[in-house]
């Protein structure tokens, strides 16, 4: 849920198995932040109240305590009207306990209070990596991105083109145009790629075709052999066509009446197509047949190396054929190059709409999560107001407080327990402006009363008008348990001592409580002939003399 991950749950600690239950919120299973306390005594964060009960709410269910048995029919309400600020908890929190930073290997022990702020400059603190969204620790996020991240950018040792490490070697397998291969006739490094082996083989390769006279025995090719070779094609096929037919007449024929063409004084016959006999040859003539007949030879040689066929002929077709079919590759290839680029307009369009788009959708994100801060701190605000009603709805302002306390039994068992020790009542006032109380019970007894009386005390707390009223506090107190039989109230009363801290001017949210630890021995209060305690349900009366104060 979004409100979830906006309200924050407990602090999460290190060694969180060894704390104490009480200081568990029975919620998020952490140590309390803002503990609140419900009628049955269990405690929660303030967040985790607002989260169950928001949670409950949208699966339409009551919000119930957690710790509560849940065989009880008469499970406590966990909700922000039913749960109260549990001052005495969190003073101990923020005092007493001191706790270890969560994140290993940090063991820095500290005051709750000090807590968040550690956490923000705690330089074990787990962080993201932007590359690959690995958790590490902060002050190794550095070094993790230059020497670690799966996906940081290192250089292709081929290329020099920076990739990711995790896809270096599909890199090099696949797209690197700096990859080489052996030439498999002179065993020369090629890059390996179509062009680079066919530029090799026509301008390097010592077995190639890059020689500058051509085979063919064109008389010149000032041009180069690539553009050469384009441009004489039909030369190059007359001349081997007859070649061929040269060939296999003298194969057929003695070699005094053998016919060859002669580059001179037989040219022109040659040209035509015609023969002479080899009794009307001249020297000039023998020694251009040695000639032709060593180019033959070199040429054969060269067409075995290339692993050519032997049979011109057959040869010859099939360069016919694959000319025709040249010529209607390259016009297939320009079809497809119009095709492509024609995608290429409509998926570079595609990718501008989905960059705006997503543009819009971040935009949108952004003002979500602005709305759900401001939601989240709208609740907040009710919540306090909601709180903060409550108690003046039940504040008294004459200086008397009549305190009604329920689950009697259940809080007596949870304060023998140790779970529950003591319950603070809400708060009453001697006037407007006058001084803010509570009273503080402990239905086990504590101090000298523990186990043997009931400890009943009074509380001065830090009210909004401190400034304007006279300290220390000297005011007398009465404190009453008021039998419902109205046979016998049990009556207590004190006049503060100036000395004691209990009734200095308050620095915190409360002083120390004071007052009667010995307030009424348990078995008196457990006599089932006395009215203290009537439908599981226990009056407490408290009475301040406010003479001469403000109002």
């Amino acid at each position: 849920m979004a409100e979830s991950s906006q309200l924050q749950m407990g602090y999460k600690i290190g060694g969180i198995d060894k704390l104490e239950p009480r200081y568990k919120c029975a919620h998020c299973h952490l140590l309390l932040r803002e503990p609140m306390q419900g009628d049955c005594g269990h405690r929660y964060c303030r967040n985790c109240v607002q989260l169950k009960f928001n949670e409950a709410k949208q699966k339409g269910e009551p919000s119930l305590c957690l710790e509560c048995d849940s065989s009880d029919s008469d499970r406590a309400e966990i909700s922000p009207d039913r749960t109260y600020p549990d001052m005495a908890i969190k003073r101990e929190i923020n005092k007493s306990l001191k706790v270890q930073c969560p994140n290993s290997p940090c063991d820095k022990m500290m005051q709750v209070r000090e807590l968040d702020d550690h956490l923000q400059e705690c330089k074990f603190r787990p962080e993201p990596c932007e590359l690959c969204g690995e958790l590490v620790a902060m002050q190794s996020l550095a070094e993790h991105k230059e020497q670690k991240c799966r996906r940081r950018l290192v250089p292709c040792d081929v290329c020099k083109e920076r990739v990711a490490f995790e896809s270096l070697d599909e890199h090099k397998s696949s797209t690197c145009i700096g990859s080489t291969v052996e030439c498999e006739f002179c065993l020369a490094r090629v890059k390996d790629n179509e062009e680079a082996k066919s530029s090799h083989w026509l301008e390097e390769c010592p077995v190639g075709w890059h020689t500058t006279r051509c085979p063919f025995g064109c008389p010149e090719m000032s041009e180069g052999w690539e553009k050469h070779r384009i441009q004489h094609q039909a030369t190059h096929i007359d001349r081997l066509l007859a070649l061929s037919k040269r060939q296999q007449q003298q194969q057929a024929d003695p070699p005094e009446q053998s016919l060859v063409p002669v580059s001179r004084g037989a040219a022109a016959a040659a040209a035509a197509g015609t023969s002479v006999p080899a009794s009307e040859l001249t020297g000039s003539d023998f020694e251009e047949l040695s000639r032709l007949k060593e180019k033959a030879a070199s040429l054969e040689s060269r067409m075995k190396s290339m692993a050519l066929p032997t049979d011109l002929a057959k040869m010859l077709k099939d360069l016919q054929g694959s000319i025709v079919q040249g010529d209607k590759v390259k016009e297939l290839l320009q079809v497809i190059k119009e095709q492509f680029d024609n995608c290429y307009d409509k998926i570079r369009q595609y990718e501008l709409r989905m960059q705006k788009d997503l543009e819009k959708k971040l935009d949108i994100e952004r003002k979500h999560q602005e709305l759900v801060k401001l939601l989240a701190y709208k609740e907040m605000k009710i919540l306090d107001l909601e709180r903060r009603v409550e108690v003046l709805e039940h504040a008294g302002y004459d200086g008397v407080l009549v305190w009604k306390i329920t689950d009697v039994r259940r809080r007596k068992e949870e304060a023998r327990e140790g779970k529950v020790c003591s319950i603070y009542s809400p708060p009453f006032y001697t006037g407007k402006a006058g001084y803010k109380m509570c009273g503080r019970l402990y239905l086990n007894g504590d101090g000298a009363g523990k186990n043997t009386h009931i400890s009943l005390f009074f509380v001065i707390m830090r009210g909004a008008f401190d400034a304007l009223l006279p300290w220390p506090f000297a005011k007398k107190v009465s404190m009453m348990l008021l039998d419902q039989n109205f046979d016998e109230h049990v009556i207590d009363a004190f006049k503060p001592d100036t000395s004691s801290s209990s009734f200095k001017r308050p620095s915190t949210d409360m002083n120390i409580a004071s007052g009667c630890p010995l307030f009424m021995p348990l078995a008196d209060f457990e006599n089932g002939s006395r009215g203290y305690v009537k439908d599981d349900a226990m009056f407490i009366k408290f009475i301040v003399d406010k003479s001469d104060l403000p109002t």
